[in-house]
């Protein structure tokens, strides 16, 4: 599954570069790197993490295929990735992967992320600014076949660096994702809910968050206009609602002002402006009688 709802907002998508060589080695100057940590090269071509699709905008897999010299230490690192909404917690990771060879080697790698306000290149070639985030992907499926797992991990920074770890594996990656939970923007019952970020999965406190009226309208009876934001992205039910002010009329979700000739008196939300009786006259818009 492609994380592609309103519910998820993506904060990296390896799909998305335009770029025709999405890594480097020892320095370079792509958006991210590859780290041969371990310091031993077998002389292999995939040695280190490896751009297979070099000249192909928007589509990137990486392969790292170095076991016979264990362990390794291979790092794919990303770009610092922002985060700018306040209140993400939690993160989700969702990759697609295979397996290249029948090997005595791991069947499974890991991710571990850097986490900083800021952009700090230095920190990020440096191992030992990263923290294990606990997330493991498994190869699942047989030799060649695509495995699918997103895992979830906590968060306490704006931004950070991630890192794809391979520990001697022959692995290809066909696509990374990352992204995290929110309550899309909506117009609800003439009410405005912004997007709001969904609460973690690790506390699934729904939020509540208070909407606003629509331009010329007012809620029903003194009520808070307030609604759920649940832990996947979807808003509770609810039956607050506001109505059109006095002088306007609900056309299509919007409140109109009375046209010259028209009235009405009171809110109300099926309430319709009212053309005025016989030898009178409204002279505005917007009328109240």
């Amino acid at each position: 599954r492609i994380p592609v709802s309103p519910n998820e907002k993506v904060l990296l998508d390896t799909q998305d570069y335009q770029s025709q060589n999405l890594i480097t080695h020892d320095g370079g100057s792509n958006i991210w790197k590859s780290v041969d940590f371990d310091g031993i090269d077998m002389g292999g071509t995939y040695n280190q993490w490896v751009d297979l699709d070099q000249g192909i905008v928007c589509r990137h897999r990486f392969i790292a295929c170095d076991y016979n010299n264990q362990p390794q230490k291979n790092w794919l690192v990303t770009q610092y990735i922002n985060i700018s909404d306040n209140g993400v917690d939690e993160l989700t990771i969702y990759m697609t992967f295979s397996s290249n060879t029948q090997c005595a080697c791991q069947l499974s790698f890991s991710v571990w992320a850097y986490e900083t306000n800021v952009i700090n290149e230095t920190g990020r070639v440096n191992n030992t600014s990263y923290s294990d985030t606990g997330v493991r992907l498994f190869h699942t499926t047989e030799l060649g076949e695509q495995t699918t797992d997103s895992q979830r991990f906590t968060i306490s920074s704006r931004g950070m660096y991630l890192s794809v770890v391979d520990g001697g594996s022959c692995t290809t990656v066909s696509r990374i994702l990352v992204y995290y939970n929110v309550c899309p923007y909506q117009v609800f019952n003439m009410v405005v809910y912004p997007e709001t970020v969904a609460p973690p999965f690790s506390n699934p406190q729904d939020r509540v968050v208070t909407g606003t009226c629509v331009n010329n309208s007012s809620p029903i009876s003194g009520n808070l206009n307030q609604l759920e934001c649940e832990v996947s992205g979807e808003w509770g039910v609810t039956q607050v609602m506001c109505s059109c002010n006095a002088g306007y009329e609900n056309i299509s979700g919007i409140c109109e002002a009375c046209m010259e000739g028209e009235y009405k008196a009171l809110q109300g939300v099926d309430d319709k402006c009212i053309v005025c009786p016989e030898n009178s006259n409204s002279t505005s818009v917007g009328a109240l009688s």
